[in-house]
């Protein structure tokens, strides 16, 4: 049979590639010039490769341009399955050439052959498989190399259009900027469970839940503690439900700082967003999603003026009174409830009291006064500042 495929080698050759282009999808709509060229030659290469494994089977770089020629079909666009069945096709052509031939004789050699081909056959197809997915782990790259770009040049203001082209993104008239902020998940708390790992993995899956929720990609940039995000969409209610599936699918809390933005005004509100996620995580609030009109009034305290440091000097004196401060800024939270309060410090309602007292007697202000409530949480907003 070695000698029969040798002598017959190029009219079968010439036969498999008839077969391609009549039996197999898209093989003829590829240009003649690829099938007289590179398909040839692939096919050339695979007919004289059988015979080997008779005597022991071809070996790893016998097999390397297979691959090589499987990674630039799929850089062409063929489908991995067209490109595996023609193989199948071309070895189906060589063993229909020999076996119309055998005597009956030969029917156990023939067999033998049978089996021969189908462990050739396996190697073939490992062979293109790897070569599509290295195609598709470098086109995955490429593109995810080309994403950053665009981010990249988004958050800088600058050549975004350009970007846009290689990344394959068309960019929406607006789109919502996104601060992340993922708390703990409980196992990263398990001494026995790799904390790196249960972090990665929260954060995969956190990430895996919100890309679901889009058609066009989301542009990530992620952080140990969340990241940044630019989603190709204004629609704030269908982030706020994607983000609640990703709370409960990551199992961790999850808070955000939301803006919509034009492509050129990205740059300008990320770090707005920022701001607005230090705003809400310094002042003690439930996960959820956040605007900056959620926060404006603490937001407005914190900026820069000539009052700041005035302002965060009048709580100077609980410097010394950790204790005292963080009663001071529960209660606050609470909405001045010393159940509250007590309940969040976990001390009695009556030690709330008695440490109110105690800061109203150091700083002249009385926390349980309405009309220092102002002041005292204006000194909170610019002592997280000043500090």
């Amino acid at each position: 049979m070695s000698a029969l495929l040798d002598r017959d080698h190029d009219a079968l050759v010439d036969i498999v590639l008839e077969e391609l282009v009549a039996h197999v999808p898209v093989y003829d709509r590829l240009p003649r010039e690829l099938i007289d060229g590179d398909v040839r030659r692939v096919v050339d290469h695979a007919l004289r490769l059988f015979p080997t494994s008779l005597s022991g089977g071809p070996s790893t770089e016998e097999l390397a341009s297979l691959t090589e020629s499987a990674a630039l079909r799929a850089d062409e666009g063929v489908p991995m399955e067209m490109v595996l069945a023609a193989y199948h096709r071309g070895a189906r052509v060589a063993l229909d050439h020999c076996f119309g031939q055998a005597r009956p004789d030969e029917l156990d050699d023939a067999r033998t052959v049978a089996i021969t081909l189908v462990d050739f056959i396996e190697r073939l197809t490992t062979a293109v498989a790897a070569g599509f997915a290295r195609h598709g782990r470098t086109v995955l790259a490429e593109q995810a190399d080309a994403r950053q770009r665009l981010l990249g040049a988004l958050l800088a203001g600058e050549g975004y259009r350009e970007a846009a082209g290689p990344a394959e993104l068309a960019l929406p008239e607006e789109l919502l900027v996104v601060r992340l902020v993922v708390g703990p998940h409980p196992d990263e708390a398990d001494p026995d469970v790799d904390r790196e790992v249960a972090a990665r993995r929260k954060l995969r899956r956190l990430r895996g839940e919100i890309d679901r929720h889009y058609a066009a990609p989301v542009l990530w940039q992620p952080s140990v503690d969340g990241g940044l995000l630019l989603v190709p969409s204004a629609d704030d209610g269908r982030l706020r439900k994607a983000l609640r599936s990703a709370r409960r699918i990551a199992g961790a809390p999850v808070w955000a700082a939301v803006a919509v933005a034009s492509p050129a005004e990205v740059a300008a509100t990320a770090p707005l967003c920022d701001e607005v996620m230090d705003v809400v995580r310094s002042t003690g609030r439930p996960e959820g999603t956040y605007a900056l009109a959620d926060v404006a009034l603490d937001f407005q305290l914190r900026q820069a003026s000539p009052a700041q440091p005035v302002l965060a000097a009048l709580l100077g004196p609980l410097d010394e009174h950790p204790d005292l401060l963080r009663t001071l800024e529960v209660h606050q939270r609470a909405g001045m409830s010393r159940r509250r309060a007590a309940v969040e410090l976990a001390v009695h309602p009556n030690t709330v009291d008695n440490r109110l007292r105690r800061v109203a007697e150091l700083t002249g202000l009385d926390p349980t006064d309405p009309s220092a409530v102002p002041i005292i949480w204006a000194a909170l907003m610019a002592r997280a500042v000043v500090r």
